[in-house]
């Protein structure tokens, strides 16, 4: 048996975006590979057709798509370098009966989605310039005048909201989505969404005559929360009729259209910027909004792993019934809210990371059983092989579960043993920390793991307070440093008693985003480990206020404080705080683009350490962002993962 290698992640396929046709006689899905010669990735969309799949295009850029018939698909993309309009977007369309995929419409400005509408035309989500508001006519004297403003203020940025930028993205300029009308026969975009006001999660109506969504206006230093409404426009006639909108103790997250009424999520705020959302009803014919069922866990999966790329459907309405993915405890599972209760589907330890619906068939792509992702059918029958001949032979570690009781309450983690484990030796130990912190370790294949079980390492990884899949127990609020440390170093006390052959002289420990965080603070709390690598991490809460992507509230509501009104206990929870107390040889991992959490907040820590006459050092990365360990270029995330193992291989004893 073999050691997963490495480079692992660049011989598996990523599944994302499993859809049904409207009839359910085919599905799609998209399947993404890591293309080591451009240092990129290809994705191609393929066709699931009577137990067997096809690959429908191989251009190696098409990723979302719709069905628009049992036979058409419709897709974007860029595959000339044709027209001057560095805004347009252009889709195309394919026949599953075969042949090439043709040009269908192309648009003057980018559009994230369509809807179609009976007669052929659609709704359009596109992107609105702020001085550029009529772009979508698609006039060349406008878009003239847009690049010539561009290029000459291309040297500087005017800054007039928050945030002012997007992780990996760079400066949002101000831009945000409207909804417009697009009749297909002029081939014209109509707006049909106020300027100034940026739209999400737009949902037709079942009769294709009103279509829901959720506003928010676009305005100088915009909170991320507190603002946002739920719409109805009248398609015949424009008026547009608020539903719901936010409050002190109402905050809405999403919406799905059912037959008899629309679901709404929405939360209590309870448990601050994390608290998970209820389902609330919205009676189609009052306008009256009514708690409809009390869910008080998350929706979607968030599981960790690594060997992802793209997302999907985690939510849909059949009817009246709502299909829904939720993280529970360490799993995410297929659940169904009918009639107010909510009830398992598909309850299986691992992670459903998307699925689709129809009829009575269902469609999930999966990490079940310790294999990379695949496909699943509703009975839980694997019905792909993409990443099977890759993993063959491999050693790959199962999780063994170590629950510790903690005051009341339960921590639970795992241990995966070192390849050609024998209880007579002994082994060095990594403690893998996850992001978040509202996230959680589950049974699944996490690639750079399994990677170092198959150096000889034992891995442990644990989901102490702060934690998803619990309820509440994600209510970390003003606890940072505190708790979960507690929780964290209880966890690997209890691993050590549990495996005497794990060498504690020769401990290692690394985490990101959150994990970043906690190593940070590790290093200035205990000297129990002989190297620690800190990636993307925050270090000085009162720094990194006001710069994150998400928002200027996140720090005031992680920590309790401000930085004016509780200045001491945000420098309290800040790691920086104790740098002077290190004494652990320390790697910090970064990357340039990284603005959820900046680069400033890893240079912070290890010029500390360097101060202190600590061993350190930090690798930074151009052109990556806080996705680099998931979705960063192959040759990064190579340098990234052989960097980290190499601090720690050299550091032991």
């Amino acid at each position: 048996m073999r050691p997963v290698a490495v480079d692992e992640f660049c011989h598996l396929k990523f599944l994302s975006n499993v859809t049904f046709s409207p009839e359910g006689t085919t599905a799609c899905l998209t399947v993404t590979e890591a293309d080591r010669k451009k240092n990129g990735y290809r994705s191609c969309l393929y066709l699931y057709r009577d137990g067997q799949f096809r690959k429908l295009t191989t251009f190696g850029k098409e990723s979302s798509f719709q069905y628009l018939d049992e036979d058409t698909i419709l897709f974007p993309g860029k595959r000339d370098e044709g027209g001057k309009n560095s805004l347009e977007s252009r889709y195309y369309r394919i026949s599953l009966s075969g042949g090439e995929a043709e040009p269908a419409y192309t648009f003057p400005i980018p559009v994230s989605r369509l809807l179609p509408l009976p007669g052929g035309d659609f709704l359009a989500v596109g992107t609105t310039f702020p001085g550029f508001e009529e772009l979508y006519l698609g006039e060349s004297r406008l878009l003239a005048a847009y690049e010539k403003y561009r290029k000459e203020n291309e040297d500087y940025e005017e800054i007039a909201q928050v945030p002012w930028w997007w992780n990996g993205a760079t400066y949002t300029k101000g831009a945000y989505e409207s909804l417009f009308y697009y009749d297909a026969r002029r081939r014209s975009l109509r707006r049909l969404t106020e300027l100034n006001v940026n739209v999400s999660d737009v949902k037709l109506s079942r009769d294709k005559k009103s279509v829901y969504f959720l506003s928010a206006p676009v305005r100088p230093l915009l909170p991320m929360t507190g603002a946002t409404t739920l719409c109805r426009l009248d398609l015949a006639n424009g008026a547009c009729t608020q539903l719901a909108a936010d409050s002190e103790h109402f905050s809405l997250g999403g919406l799905e259209v059912g037959d008899s009424f629309l679901l709404v999520l929405a939360s209590d705020n309870r448990c601050g910027l994390n608290t998970d959302t209820d389902f609330y009803r919205l009676d189609y014919d009052t306008g009256e909004l009514t708690l409809y069922a009390r869910h008080g866990q998350s929706i979607g999966s968030s599981v960790g792993s690594d060997v992802r790329y793209g997302g999907g459907r985690a939510l849909k309405m059949v009817g009246d019934t709502c299909y829904f993915i939720t993280t529970r405890y360490d799993s995410a599972y297929l659940y169904r809210l009918a009639d107010g209760v909510i009830s398992p589907v598909v309850e299986r330890d691992g992670s459903v990371d998307c699925f689709d619906v129809c009829g009575d068939r269902l469609l999930a792509v999966a990490l079940y059983d310790m294999r990379a992702q695949e496909l699943y059918d509703g009975r839980g029958k694997r019905l792909s092989r993409f990443n099977e001949a890759a993993l063959r032979g491999k050693y790959v570690a199962r999780p063994r579960p170590l629950r510790v009781q903690r005051d009341g309450y339960e921590i639970h983690g795992f241990v995966l043993e070192p390849m050609d484990y024998d209880p007579a030796k002994t082994y060095p130990v990594i403690l893998d920390v996850h992001g978040g912190p509202k996230t959680v370790y589950g049974p699944v294949f996490y690639h750079e793991m399994q990677y170092w079980a198959g150096k000889g390492y034992f891995v442990i990884f644990c989901n102490p307070t702060g934690s998803d899949g619990r309820g509440e127990f994600m209510d970390i609020r003003g606890k940072y440093g505190t708790v979960d440390f507690d929780d964290i170093m209880a966890f690997c006390d209890a691993a050590l008693e549990a495996y005497p052959s794990m060498d504690a002289e020769n401990f290692f420990e690394t985490g990101g985003s959150y994990g970043g965080f906690m190593t940070n603070w590790i290093i200035g709390h205990t000297d129990r480990f002989r190297a620690c690598a800190s990636q993307r991490s925050i270090s000085n809460w009162f720094s990194f206020y006001g710069v994150s992507d998400i928002g200027v509230e996140f720090a005031m509501d992680q920590n309790a404080a401000d930085p004016w009104a509780d200045p001491e206990k945000l420098w309290f929870h800040s790691p920086m705080k104790y740098a002077d107390r290190v004494r652990t040889p320390t790697l910090f991992i970064h990357s340039f683009e990284d603005y959820r959490c900046p680069i400033d907040q890893g240079y912070q820590m290890f010029t500390s350490l360097i101060a202190h006459g600590v061993e350190s050092k930090m690798v930074c990365f151009r052109s990556e962002n806080h996705e680099l360990s998931r979705s960063g270029k192959p040759a990064h995330r190579l340098k990234r993962l052989n960097e980290i193992t190499a601090w720690f291989d050299s550091h032991r004893l």
